[in-house]
């Protein structure tokens, strides 16, 4: 793949990267489903090691144990984030914005067409 720029020297192409607007919803809804299974993935696992807790009662890594929870709790609200408005929510962002343009350059192009058609019949003697 090859970003807008010069050509290659060597006339090379490269692949080209083929995007359309449900593409872009595509891989959000992916990245739905990452979420959810992390969150899943999560809860399991937070639901495990809290029982760990009680049982370090007495013992001096048991504050120590809180605070990691609390601080992994805060992580996962943040990823979580990050996969709910900074993935899944600029890929959805992307397509709207996709779909606006291909409807702005659909409408110039029918206008196009009409103008055309009239030039068309001029005389360009």
């Amino acid at each position: 793949m090859r970003l807008n720029g010069i050509p290659p020297e060597d006339g090379a192409t490269g692949k080209k990267l083929h995007v359309d607007s449900s593409e872009l919803r595509g891989r959000a809804g992916k990245a739905d489903i990452v979420r959810t299974d992390f969150a899943k993935a999560d809860n399991d696992a937070t639901k495990e090691t809290g029982q760990i807790q009680a049982g370090l009662k007495g013992f001096r890594s048991g504050p120590a144990f809180k605070t990691f929870s609390t601080r992994w709790e805060s992580q996962m609200k943040y990823v979580d984030g990050l996969l709910l408005n900074g993935v899944a929510g600029k890929l959805r962002e992307s397509a709207a914005e996709f779909d606006a343009r291909e409807r702005t350059e659909k409408a110039r192009h029918s206008k196009d067409d009409g103008k055309a058609g009239n030039d068309s019949n001029r005389n360009l003697a």
